[in-house]
């Protein structure tokens, strides 16, 4: 069974993609090495295998969230962490930009800061009761693991369209 990411008409994961994309085409400051999406990287995905930078940046917003909102930690949050490593991997190897696993980080660590900001002006009460949270917390574990391993089982560029 193919895992099939909801699609809501506006929810915390569509702010997401919006603050991931403005971050990113920010041009780094001279001296540092940033991760920076350019054209290439929001192209459509014609493989018919998915958009591996929209699915890594809503398993980065559930990890943020998830550890921000403080909640039990399930066996889905250890596929969604699983699932991070391995589009960080398929990232590194494919990707045109050729991040260094430290731009990588870096940029992961911004998505979360980004993620947590947005939570902490929605309000984190609300923020942290998102149905669209719980939705993706509650797919099994197997099932997300198989379709991030159909996600990447073909070397491409990682793009972020289609996404949501």
């Amino acid at each position: 069974m193919e895992v099939s990411i909801p699609h809501p008409v506006f929810s915390p994961f569509h702010m997401l993609v919006v603050l991931v994309g403005s971050f990113l085409l920010t041009a780094p400051s001279r001296g540092e090495e940033k991760m920076v999406l350019g054209p290439k990287q929001f192209e459509v995905d014609k493989s018919g295998d998915g958009a591996v930078l929209c699915a890594w940046s809503i398993y980065l917003s559930i990890q943020a969230q998830t550890a921000m909102c403080e909640l039990p930690r399930r066996s889905t949050d250890d596929a969604i962490d699983e699932a991070i490593v391995a589009i960080d991997e398929f990232i590194l190897a494919n990707s045109s930009l050729k991040p260094t696993r430290a731009m990588l980080e870096e940029f992961k660590r911004r998505a979360a800061s980004a993620d947590i900001a947005q939570g902490q002006r929605r309000g984190l009460q609300i923020h942290c009761r998102s149905s669209d949270l719980e939705r993706f917390r509650s797919i099994a574990p197997e099932q997300l693991r198989a379709s991030v391993k159909k996600l990447l089982a073909n070397p491409r560029e990682p793009v972020m369209n289609p996404c949501l």
